[in-house]
């Protein structure tokens, strides 16, 4: 019984966590907070620096993120996610992590393909799922024991045992327990090693390990009289949001926290280790592919009876193209935006071949583009083909992703009411079928938005080869736009029309409410203004783009370091 009294009360209180809406989404909109805790209001020191070195983009900024009313952002439980569980244990329990996460436990809800930490909570869909998996790694573990707990040396004395347990516990909790608490834990092993014997209690002691809450959520609760989270939970708020794991997979100490933080200096050069390491690399080319939205091979929508040529392994060196010209771009010392929108080279395998029109650039080597047809991340058939119907270009779609993601425009839904299909009898382009709906009534209010990014695309089909003709009539990628901070822009191509929005301050700000959203994971709120002013002031001066510069402030801002408690 002494496991399973433990046990059920760790187990259960992980589900009261995440049957409490207010966990992991307390305040404001969905994810986020309004906050509480200000910090004052009107013009931060780091404003005042950022008008006297470019005013007129500190006007811009202003517009964006014009509120000065900071506050700290509120304490919350945050869910591990899937990738970081896998990180997490592997690092923990590196024999035994042998079955990834990702294929044992279901997907969670997304919000604008991100994983929010408000969506992130055990439900009946995941729980299961998530034991079944905890089980299998405490069977590998009971056929070795001493892989986790080696007291052989003092023939499993007490002292070794509550020792190593306290070692093993703390390591899972990432620093967060009291000594009590682990007393508690290295108890349960010792009693345990008495009953049932070695194996079983060391399987035991993982079993309850990875069922606590202390090990599956992460805490931005406990904090100093400054709202500053306590060195533990700041440590790991850092290592988890820049690399998505736990601080002793990047070469840090959940022992010792205090030591990567105790001056601005430290935090810095935590920060700069941090962001140097593969996981946080690897973290980056996650948030691009969920940003662009690229679906996995199984999930693309493209009706093989309309497209034959769309075979499974089409799709799958579409997806591998975009990973690897992400990982060619994003692999360099200081990567830029600019490096992603504007390249005109890729990595064109045999089967892409054809989609392109050009001879494959052989294993791993870049293939030069026509800079007439293509610029970029934009332009590749495994995002092109991402926002795709089955039988269509889905101008429509295309046009609603960039509006929405790309540039951060607010769309409401259709109006009650509109039909939003396309009538089977009308004919022309997709251009044309597309103007015809969409010209009268209601609709120009939004589409006057949309359509001009959904047109801009058109000389890609729906598998992203390129064309000046659909359905024996010319195609017209002119567009016109009035949106934008430099004022009216036109451009006849794709081409050019991507070379205009990507280098717009519209988009740079949408880029840096992305990049905040993903590595957060939740909505910003006009608390946030002036940690968002700043990234993108930093982003957009001289056109850098620097995309590490941008995660540096946001790693070394408050809205990791410090909570405080909901209004």
């Amino acid at each position: 019984m002494y496991k399973r009294s433990f046990l059920g009360a760790a187990l259960l209180f992980s589900l009261g966590l995440a049957c409490n809406g207010q966990i992991g989404a307390p305040g404001g909109g969905p994810g986020g907070s309004s906050g509480g805790g200000a910090v004052g209001g009107g013009p931060t020191p780091a404003d005042n620096m950022m008008k006297a070195a470019n005013p007129d983009l500190f006007a811009i900024a202003s517009k964006y993120f014009p509120s000065t009313d900071a506050a700290t952002a509120a304490k919350r439980m945050v869910r591990l996610t899937r990738t970081q569980l896998d990180l997490t244990t592997k690092t923990l329990l590196p024999a035994h992590a042998k079955t990834a996460a990702m294929t044992a436990l279901p997907p969670d809800p997304l919000q604008t393909n991100y994983e929010y930490a408000a969506n992130l909570s055990f439900t009946p869909a995941n729980f299961t799922p998530y034991t079944k998996w905890v089980e299998g790694i405490t069977a590998s573990v009971r056929a070795n024991p001493a892989s986790v707990i080696d007291c052989a040396a003092s023939s499993n004395g007490v002292p070794c045992l509550q020792s190593e347990a306290k070692k093993f516990v703390g390591r899972a909790a990432r620093g967060t327990l009291s000594d009590a608490q682990l007393t508690r834990y290295a108890d349960m092993l010792t009693s345990g090693v008495t009953e049932v014997g070695l194996p079983d209690a060391v399987a035991d002691l993982v079993d309850v390990t990875l069922s606590s809450p202390n090990y599956v959520y992460r805490d931005e609760v406990l904090t100093d009289g400054a709202t500053l989270l306590q060195p533990a939970q700041r440590l790991q708020a850092m290592t988890y949001t820049l690399a998505d794991a736990p601080p002793e997979t990047v070469g840090l100490s959940s022992a010792t926290p205090a030591a990567s933080l105790a001056t601005a200096d430290d935090v810095a050069r935590t920060v700069d280790l941090l962001l140097g390491t593969p996981e946080a690399r690897a973290k980056l080319m996650r948030f691009f592919v969920s940003w662009l939205e690229v679906k996995e091979p199984a999930d693309f929508t493209i009706a093989p009876s309309v497209f034959p040529e769309f075979t499974p392994a089409l799709a799958a060196a579409m997806v591998d193209e975009v990973k690897a010209f992400l990982s060619a771009q994003l692999s360099m010392g200081a990567p830029t935006l600019k490096d992603v929108t504007q390249s005109t080279e890729s990595f064109v395998s045999d089967a892409l071949a054809s989609i392109y029109g050009v001879a494959a650039g052989g294993a791993g080597k870049p293939t030069a583009l026509d800079p007439k047809q293509r610029l970029g991340i934009f332009t590749l058939p495994g995002v092109i083909t991402s926002h795709s119907g089955p039988d269509t270009t889905r101008l429509v779609k295309r046009g609603v992703f960039f509006t929405r993601k790309v540039m951060c425009m607010p769309l409401g839904n259709p109006p009650p009411g509109v039909n939003t299909m396309i009538p089977s009898t009308a004919t022309g382009t997709e251009r044309q079928k597309v103007e015809s709906v969409t010209q009268t009534g209601a609709c120009p209010a939004c589409h006057s938005v949309i359509n001009p990014f959904g047109f801009m695309q058109e000389n890609y089909d729906p598998l992203g080869r390129w064309r000046t003709a659909d359905d024996g009539h010319p195609i017209d990628a002119n567009i016109s736009v009035d949106f934008l901070d430099e004022g009216p822009f036109t451009a006849s191509t794709p081409v050019d029309a991507l070379k205009g929005f990507t280098n717009s301050m519209r988009f740079k700000q949408c880029f840096v409410r992305q990049m905040f959203r993903f590595y957060t994971g939740r909505d910003e709120t006009a608390a946030d203004d002036p940690v968002l002013r700043q990234m993108f002031f930093g982003f957009a001066d001289k056109d850098e783009q620097a995309i590490v510069k941008l995660l540096r402030v946001l790693a070394n801002s408050s809205s990791l370091s410090q909570r405080s408690e909901t209004p």
